[in-house]
């Protein structure tokens, strides 16, 4: 029984069990699953009401919205039109556009609201028993107090009624020397001329011809130029009738002084229609200058892209040879005896040029004759030799050891003893390594001193014909004043140096000897500078050894003969030679030692402005002391046998030549030759980038007023470069350096150390790439060589052209694009009204030097921003005049768009 009812009971109880597991899951289902519902119905009203528009919807309310004109745009989607009331504050629409579409969709035990940024729009309020769902939708373009649909304009020029600016033709850095003839091109459609300006750096008096008709006479000085510095002259506008559109020809025929043109320009100021009137991008002409007299041009050419092809045409008359250079290649010479027409193919200038070193870069251009110029150098330059008496010993040619003599001279006068014949024999077995190649012999030299003759005893080597190092200075010497006088108006003298005191003989030099003193300053012989080359080379050609080496009294001696030229603006050299080390001091230089005193000489003749070469000759000469003797931009040598100490003195006498350059001038004596203007270089170029809708304007800096020579180019905001370039007068120099923002933009010295070969550019241009927007620093200099560099003119400037931007991009969304009535005034002192666009009729006044227009107007923004572009240094007044014939208008309606405003939230929410 108990059994029994034990396992009834069990049985209950499980039972009791599995019903309440069954109810419990049931319920959880239940509940699960209403869950679920809710969230569907919340998802999918936002799906769908994304997705379906105005048109879409059969709902009879909604469709009556569309007929009262409420909703204008069937495309909104659901959601978006919900969102359209909401933002134009019609939220009454906006609940009842919403109740319509969602009553019926959603259960009766449902609850929903629709939310918009936090708003409700519409709700079945219905308290919440269960879950409570929400879905939510971003929607951009949309914003309260916005309109839904917006404005952008966009204003293009298509053309202009005018604009003024100018057109030049430029000179070299020097064109002559002859009557000269020059290119000038004005557009086509020229209105009307505005004035014309000469700036030129002359050497004489000229006449000026503008297409064979007489356009003034100018002197030469009279409009402020000098030393370079251009005169300057506006020509009077009573010669204006005489330029032309298309290509002009001027003539400048000199009537007095020199015939030449060392830099300058022509501007002719004019007012045309034409939007672009520069020339095609891609291909450009250097037009060569007439020249009736003696061929002799330094100029350059740029290329403003990446070069592809050049051809060259000349034609000129010369019996001379005649030379064309570009850069330091020469890509013509002949000697033609008559007149020439040259043509140079794009094949033949390509195997001889590297076209990629004329992308944007100045290039140096040189046509003349050989030997039709005259070099002038303003040099004063002192030969301080050493004459002691090692310089009477034999000298290694090219290392090598002399012949030996097969006899010596018979001893005549003073007579050697044995000791020191023996001693002589060591010193040359030893410094010089041939013994027995060596002979010495006493040479007397007679002179009175005031109560005796007197025999100076001195050994004198035999050695092999021009070996002796005394012979070898000699030639060497001779070689470097040959040399240096080469270039006109150089200057050279002469200090020999020695010691004060040696040994003499009374009378028949026989006896015993005697010390005497016949050089008190230690100086065997001087000459004073000169330019007298040929007393030059006879007094080297009988120079003479004596005693002992007083290298100091040799330097001062020099630096007492250039002081005493009194010329401050000339260059001043010494070039010292010495065999071996200074014996003798100097008061001049109290130190403790010969050499000290040297060296301190040295540094004392360079701070007076004096540059010191310095020369060690031979074995014994002591190289690192002569090291410390070369300052003030000279060099030491080590001449350790007769070819390097030729080529030493070479090396010098063209350093200084070089360094000391004044000017070329050419040689018109009896030379009559004629380039014709008609020749030209063609090249054809990639540019670096094509500009749409862009209109150039030339301007010009002011003048930079510093011989520095520097200045500022402003590039404006809105506008980009098209070209700039920088005039340099560089006188007798050359045009040597631009640097652009501190970075280098022309270097000539690129092209040679030796300027004198290479062209001369006055108008070196700016690669555009180095300019910014803002303020750009500008340097040029000039100089006569790489390593002597000189200050510019204070006339030098940018010319340049800068390109306007004639359209104005699409505007921000505004809620209208109606346009206005402008008021408009030009920097010609006009003004003018422009409806904008053509067809406005309306009461808006708009002024662009007030600001005054509408900013909620696509158009006038458009507007405002086009005039903006068009005035270049906002003074309120446009650079280029236009009227409303002149400009595309284009509006455009633009509606979801997602940058515009917004976004907002739309969320919708549902509960059981």
């Amino acid at each position: 029984m108990k059994k029994a009812v034990f396992f009834t009971i069990d049985s209950l109880l499980a039972s009791g069990i599995v019903i309440v597991s069954i109810v419990l899951i049931a319920n959880l289902y239940s509940v699960e699953q209403r869950s679920v519902n809710v969230s569907y119905a919340s998802q999918d009203l936002v799906r769908v009401f994304s997705a379906m528009t105005v048109s879409e919807s059969s709902n009879d309310y909604v469709q009556s919205l569309v007929q009262s004109g409420d909703i204008t745009n069937t495309n909104n989607t659901i959601l978006e039109q919900i969102g359209n009331f909401w933002a134009e504050e019609k939220n009454e629409l906006a609940r009842n556009f919403t109740k319509n579409l969602t009553e019926d969709i959603f259960p009766s035990n449902y609850g929903f609201s629709i939310v918009v940024n936090g708003e409700e729009i519409h709700s079945r309020n219905l308290p919440v028993k269960r879950t409570l769902v929400s879905s939510k939708k971003i929607i951009t373009g949309i914003a309260k107090a916005k309109p839904t649909e917006g404005f952008t304009s966009r204003v293009l020029l298509s053309g202009i009624k005018s604009k003024k600016t100018s057109a030049y033709s430029y000179f070299g850095g020097y064109e002559g020397d002859g009557n000269l003839t020059k290119i000038l091109i004005l557009p086509n459609d020229v209105i009307s001329l505005n004035g014309s300006y000469l700036e030129v750096d002359a050497g004489g008096n000229f006449d000026f011809y503008i297409n064979g008709a007489y356009s003034g006479s100018y002197a030469k000085g009279t409009g402020g130029g000098g030393a370079m510095a251009a005169d300057k002259w506006n020509i009077s506008d009573a010669y204006l009738s005489n330029f032309a559109p298309g290509t002009n020809t001027m003539s400048i025929v000199f009537t007095s002084g020199n015939q030449y043109i060392a830099g300058g320009f022509l501007r002719v100021t004019y007012t045309t229609s034409s939007y672009n009137d520069t020339q095609m991008h891609g291909t450009e002409k250097y037009m060569f200058p007439g020249i009736n007299g003696v061929i002799n041009l330094y100029s350059s050419i740029y290329v403003p892209g990446e070069l592809n092809g050049m051809a060259i045409f000349l034609n000129y008359s010369s019996d001379y040879t005649t030379f064309l250079r570009l850069g330091n290649i020469t890509v013509y010479e002949d000697n033609p005896n008559g007149t020439m027409n040259v043509t140079l193919s794009n094949s033949t200038l390509s195997a001889l040029l590297d076209f990629s070193s004329f992308n944007q870069r100045t290039m140096p251009l040189r046509l003349g004759l050989t030997n039709g110029t005259t070099l002038s150098g303003n040099a004063d330059v002192v030969l301080v030799s050493d004459v002691s008496g090692s310089m009477d010993w034999c000298s290694k040619i090219n290392n090598t050891i002399p012949s030996p003599l097969l006899s010596v001279p018979s001893t005549k006068g003073c007579v050697l003893s044995g000791g020191v014949w023996k001693w002589l024999y060591y010193n040359f077995s030893r410094n010089f390594g041939y013994p027995n190649y060596n002979y010495s012999e006493f040479n007397k030299t007679i002179w009175n001193n005031g109560t005796n003759d007197l025999c100076a005893c001195r050994y004198n080597t035999v050695c092999k014909e021009d070996s002796r190092k005394l012979d070898i200075y000699i030639n060497s010497s001779k070689q470097f004043v040959d040399t240096l006088f080469n270039i006109a108006d150089n200057k050279a003298g002469l200090v020999e140096f020695t010691s004060n005191y040696g040994s003499v003989y009374k009378d028949d030099c026989t006896g015993s000897p005697q010390t005497t003193i016949p050089f008190p300053e230690s100086i065997a012989r001087f000459t004073n500078i000169t330019d007298n080359e040929q007393l030059m080379v006879n007094n080297i050609s009988t120079t003479k050894s004596w005693w002992g080496t007083c290298t100091c009294c040799g330097i001062n001696k020099a630096v007492e003969l250039i002081e005493s030229q009194n010329a401050p603006l000339r260059k001043k050299f010494i070039v010292l030679m010495s065999d071996g080390e200074a014996t003798v001091t100097c008061a001049q230089q109290p130190n403790s030692t010969a050499i000290a005193d040297g060296v301190q000489a040295a540094w004392d003749a360079c701070n007076k402005g004096i540059s010191v070469y310095a020369i060690a000759f031979g074995n014994d000469a002591n190289f690192t002391t002569m090291q410390r003797m070369n300052c003030s931009g000279g060099q030491a040598y080590n001449a350790t046998d007769t070819i390097k100490l030729q080529a030493a003195y070479q090396k010098i006498a063209g350093e200084i030549n070089k360094l000391s350059f004044a000017e070329q001038t050419a040689n018109a004596t009896g030379i009559k030759t004629s380039l014709y203007p008609n020749s030209y270089i063609m090249f054809n170029y990639t540019p670096q980038e094509t500009e749409f809708n862009k209109i150039p304007l030339s301007f010009e800096t002011e003048r930079f007023g510093n011989n520095i020579s520097s200045g500022i180019l402003t590039i404006y905001p809105n506008t980009s470069a098209l070209d700039a370039k920088v005039t340099s007068y560089s006188g007798t120099k050359w045009t040597d350096k631009l640097v652009v923002n501190g970075n280098t933009a022309y270097w000539l010295s690129d092209y040679g150390q030796d300027y004198q070969i290479l062209g001369d550019p006055f108008a070196v241009n700016i690669p555009v790439a180095n300019l910014n927007e803002g303020n750009n620093a500008i340097a040029i200099s000039t100089g006569t060589n790489s390593t002597n560099t000189a200050n510019g003119s204070s006339d030098d400037r940018v010319i340049y052209t800068l390109l306007l931007n004639g359209f104005a991009d699409y505007s921000s969304v505004v809620a209208k694009s109606d346009g206005c009535s402008w008021s408009v005034g030009f920097e010609d002192g006009t003004s003018s009204t422009i409806n904008i666009p053509r067809t406005y009729n309306g009461a808006d006044a708009c002024s662009f030097s007030s600001q005054t227009y509408d900013a909620d107007d696509a158009l006038d923004n458009a507007v405002y921003r086009l005039f903006s572009n068009l005035d270049i240094d906002k003074d309120g007044k446009l650079d280029v005049k236009i009227d409303e014939n002149n400009l595309d208008v284009n509006t455009l309606t633009i509606s979801k768009v997602p940058s515009l405003w917004g976004p907002l939230i739309i969320e919708i929410r549902v509960w059981e």
